[in-house]
């Protein structure tokens, strides 16, 4: 048996670890990378591209079609029995395991004090983790990140602030990350842009939790999730890339603005990189997996500063007819909203929301969030509804079972894209998969194509689980007992 630490680095393809290594050659990833054995993932999905799918059908084995798991804060009961995650798998055939922040951890399988560790990802309604002196982290790290859904706000909150830095030194957070944070409060006085750079900072102070509970358990696996340089991929791949737009849409001042943000995300995590290698060095039954379940690219981009969407979700709720107790909010990534519809309700409320127009948009039905207005229903009475308008310039009224309705009545208005732009890459199917094992050097000179459900029967194998009949995938990820 091996043990396994899973780097989960949300959507990181190689055209961008390439890139970092050529710029950066003295880094410590553009150091190690030759002698990992590198794998190109191609996601097996077939609905949709996005995080929370391609994430569970990575841990699960099984792709969108079986496991059903299509949205933020969807009920997952069903999935949970059928296709388990492997975190779930493991722990139940005997090894120790702990979890911090993959995707879907927030539906806790059992008890939660079966693990090692455990911390639930940042879609988790309450500050649920364990062992239980995380939990003031858990209250920070969600307030931060609710307060900073799509723009980052600069305001920290200050009760569940005070309680976190009261426990920081405890938690393990080390000195140097101290001396980060405090250089990034001072270079947002000097350039209040710069508060885009919270965003890597984050997974920064997280691993440095991570680590310590690693260090402390030696857990025979250990999941660690970071969205940091998915977020920059998103906005700033033109600013990078310029090259791989003919029009070049965002301007030399946006190029020269964010050209470093990327670069800089992967900064970060060729640090952990780094420490998460060395561990593995001192402990050689490890091996280290970096992971990523699909890839970016660059998509037609144009600048825009604001967009329509649901901003005031009680007002939005009231307009189609449900009352307070009748429906329930369940967090999502905006602009999706995730709602529980209370039963009596539902025949109601879907009526209502299909009747939804705005100028010539009309709500439609559909399981992809590929129109402006549109939302999806999945069982136990779950509503995913996704309202994005860029650059909206008509008028303030929306249609409501064929009466007219003001934005403000419906609970409708417009956010802001902070840094000019909404996307300028989006999801492609191929991203990446590193192995670093201590006791090999492995040929880093090829990147074979494997599907991301070889991951989990995989990574299975190595710690000596046996595969449950329901996963598809093959053992394609070189480890050796």
């Amino acid at each position: 048996m091996r043990k396994v630490i899973l780097f989960e680095l949300n959507e990181v393809p190689y055209p961008i670890i390439d890139e970092y290594c050529r710029r950066e050659p003295g880094s410590f990833l553009a150091r190690a990378l030759p002698r990992c054995a590198q794998y190109t993932t191609v996601a097996a999905d077939q609905l949709q591209l996005d995080p929370w799918i391609t994430w569970a059908t990575l841990h699960r084995g099984v792709a969108d079609i079986d496991h059903g798991i299509l949205h933020l804060g969807q009920d997952l009961d069903r999935a949970d029995a059928a296709f388990p995650p492997i975190w779930t798998i493991a722990k139940d055939a005997g090894r120790s395991v702990g979890v911090f922040g993959s995707l879907h951890s927030s539906h806790v399988p059992g008890t939660i004090d079966a693990y090692d560790f455990y911390l639930p990802d940042f879609f988790a309604d309450t500050a649920l983790a364990h062992p239980s002196r995380l939990r003031a982290f858990q209250a920070f790290n969600l307030a931060m990140t609710r307060q900073s859904a799509r723009n980052v706000d600069r305001r920290i909150p200050l009760k569940p602030a005070v309680a976190f830095l009261r426990q920081a030194p405890f938690l393990g957070v080390s000195p140097a990350t101290a001396r980060k944070l405090l250089a990034q409060l001072a270079a947002e006085v000097r350039k209040p842009n710069r508060k885009i750079r919270r965003r890597s900072l984050q997974p920064v102070v997280m691993f440095d939790i991570f680590f310590k509970l690693l260090q402390q358990n030696q857990p025979d696996f250990a999941t660690f999730y970071s969205n940091h340089v998915a977020a920059a991929m998103h906005r700033y791949w033109a600013a990078l890339f310029p090259e791989d737009y003919a029009d070049q849409p965002m301007g030399d001042d946006w190029r020269q603005t964010y050209g470093a943000e990327i670069l800089h995300a992967m900064d970060r995590f060729s640090e952990i990189f780094r420490q998460l290698v060395l561990f593995t060095h001192a402990r050689p039954d490890y091996v280290l997996v970096v992971a990523s379940s699909m890839g970016q690219a660059a998509i037609p981009s144009r600048q825009t500063f604001e967009f329509l969407t649901v901003s005031d979700v009680p007002a939005f709720m009231r307009a189609l007819g449900l009352q307070a107790g009748e429906w329930e909010q369940r967090n999502a990534m905006v602009p999706c909203v995730s709602i529980a519809v209370a039963e009596p309700v539902r025949d109601r409320f879907r009526e209502r929301l299909a009747s939804l127009g705005i100028g010539e948009m009309s709500m439609v039905a559909d399981e992809r969030p590929v129109h402006a207005l549109c939302f999806d229903e999945r069982e136990g009475g779950f509503f995913h509804i996704f309202v994005q308008a860029d650059n909206y310039a008509g008028p303030r009224i929306a249609r409501l079972g064929g009466a007219p309705v003001t934005f403000d009545e419906l609970g409708l208005g417009m956010m802001a894209h902070e840094d000019g732009v909404n996307c300028t890459a989006q999801h492609t199917p191929e991203g990446s998969l590193l192995v670093y094992d201590p006791r090999k050097r492995l040929d880093g000179r090829r990147r074979p194509s494997i599907s991301t459900l070889d991951v989990a029967p995989s990574l299975l194998a190595a710690l000596d689980v046996p595969i449950p009949r329901h996963m598809h995938g093959e053992q394609t990820i070189a480890i050796q007992a």
